[in-house]
């Protein structure tokens, strides 16, 4: 951020385009490897999700998440600065790897 036009503004700093648990899962599983073992393969409906969540704190966040994916605008970012975000797939693994190295038990299945 250290161009003049950056001063006293706010950027969005992302990828821009709407990507899905599904397609995160996908991703996870592709370039992973045995460290994807825990990702999930099926899907469970919305309705199902929005049910779950009333009686399980942890689907309430998830809950919110669910239906269209949201999508943002990172045009700014990247005419004035001239920033160019990294793909999705490329962010997606290289969390996932992070969060591995972070705790390679959680790739064991269990």
């Amino acid at each position: 951020m250290t161009s003049p036009h950056a001063a006293g503004q706010r950027y969005l700093a992302a990828a821009g385009q709407p990507v899905t648990l599904p397609q995160i899962a996908t991703v996870l599983r592709d370039r992973l490897g045995d460290g994807a073992a825990r990702v999930a393969r099926t899907e469970a409906p919305d309705w199902l999700v929005r049910t779950a969540a009333r009686f399980v704190p942890a689907l309430r966040e998830l809950s919110g998440l669910l239906g269209r994916p949201k999508t943002v605008d990172n045009t700014k970012a990247i005419t004035q600065l001239g920033w160019r975000p990294r793909s999705v797939a490329d962010t997606v693994a290289a969390t996932g790897e992070s969060l591995l190295r972070l705790n390679p038990a959680a790739a064991v299945d269990r």
